[in-house]
């Protein structure tokens, strides 16, 4: 009997894809933006708000570690336990990490170079950071542990402010914003357990390894048009 191995390798992709259609078709949770609205509050700014909800598709409880009310840019998500986002240009990706501005971030950090002392530092952290410099980093991953139950659906708001800057430039790449061309928003979440091992004690690392109702993986939303014009 000869071995056809063209007609072979061909099955073989194809039960590869049938596996990962079936498997794909049945994610456990779902990351969706409901809408995003915007206001011109001053001339010189624009406000943006993002309306998106996680839902468990399981009739059994899910668990995983997120961040539900930070955003940041993909390109600077590898290791977050953030809400990542994308913008598209019609469809090209716009790879820019500074396009939106973070007016809490700015009085903090000018709030924070006022701090001389370590324990002006440790008031400070309390205060806008919401934890102190004597908080461990497990302590800080497993405030961002997220249950859901059966079912459930959690719906989120989030607020991005834009200068109306349309030309940037990261390193020798420029991007520039047309006026015209439509513009689209994801948002992705990479949900992580193994990657925690060296930031989690042994007992907690051990829980969450054997436990069942932990989620894992890259989930991604739809797309919604964004107004830059």
């Amino acid at each position: 009997m000869q071995f056809d191995g063209t007609v072979t390798m061909r099955k073989f992709i194809l039960l590869f894809f049938f596996y990962c259609n079936c498997f794909a078709q049945n994610p456990p949770i779902a990351i969706m933006i409901d809408s995003i609205t915007s206001f011109d509050s001053i001339p010189e700014e624009r406000k943006f708000t993002i309306h998106y909800s996680i839902e468990n598709l399981t009739d059994k409880e899910v668990s995983f570690f997120l961040n539900p009310n930070s955003f940041i840019s993909n390109s600077r998500a590898s290791m977050s336990r953030t809400i990542s986002y994308k913008i598209f240009q019609n469809q090209e990706v716009m790879e820019m990490d500074n396009i939106f501005i973070n007016k809490r971030a700015k009085f903090i950090w000018d709030e924070f170079e006022k701090a001389k002392t370590d324990e002006e530092k440790k008031v400070f952290f309390k205060k806008h950071m919401e934890t102190d410099l004597d908080v461990s980093k497990e302590d800080l991953i497993l405030k961002d542990l997220l249950i859901l139950k059966p079912n459930e659906k959690r719906l989120f708001s989030k607020t991005l402010l834009w200068d109306k800057k349309r030309y940037f430039k990261i390193d020798d790449i420029e991007y520039y914003l047309d006026e015209i061309i439509p513009h689209y928003f994801e948002l992705s979440i990479n949900l992580m357990r193994e990657e925690f091992k060296d930031k989690l004690s042994a007992e907690e690392f051990q829980k969450i390894m054997t436990d069942k109702s932990f989620v894992k993986g890259w989930f991604t939303s739809n797309k919604v048009e964004i107004n830059f014009k």
